[in-house]
């Protein structure tokens, strides 16, 4: 799996130290990724990235909508992690994490 060490760190300084291009693409990234995985849920990450990316494009920023699209794929990421191996199901798992802690939600491991 791609840069979980980059994505953790920035969710981890505050998604505002991310710049709208710089989450594009790290979005990307993790899309070609999971788009190569074939493990129940990665299609539903791969919606909730590319929905992710609208609202961050939009002319109005929605903190709402973004926020609970967040809280989604956090708890998403936490369920494939279950399904990952090794360090990998380790990574995941933090990112997970690190996306509900972005989005101000407690960690429920």
């Amino acid at each position: 799996m791609p840069q979980f060490d980059a994505t953790i760190k920035h969710l981890k300084e505050g998604v505002k130290s991310f710049s709208i291009s710089a989450a594009t693409k790290n979005i990307e990234g993790w899309e070609a990724t999971l788009e190569k995985l074939d493990a129940p849920g990665v299609k539903t990450i791969v919606k909730d990235l590319e929905n992710l990316k609208k609202h961050l494009h939009a002319k109005e920023l929605d903190g709402d909508a973004i926020g609970k699209l967040v809280v989604k794929l956090g708890k998403e990421t936490i369920t494939l992690s279950g399904k990952a191996e090794g360090k990998n199901a380790e990574k995941v798992h933090a990112l997970g994490e690190a996306l509900l802690h972005a989005a101000g939600e407690p960690a429920k491991s």
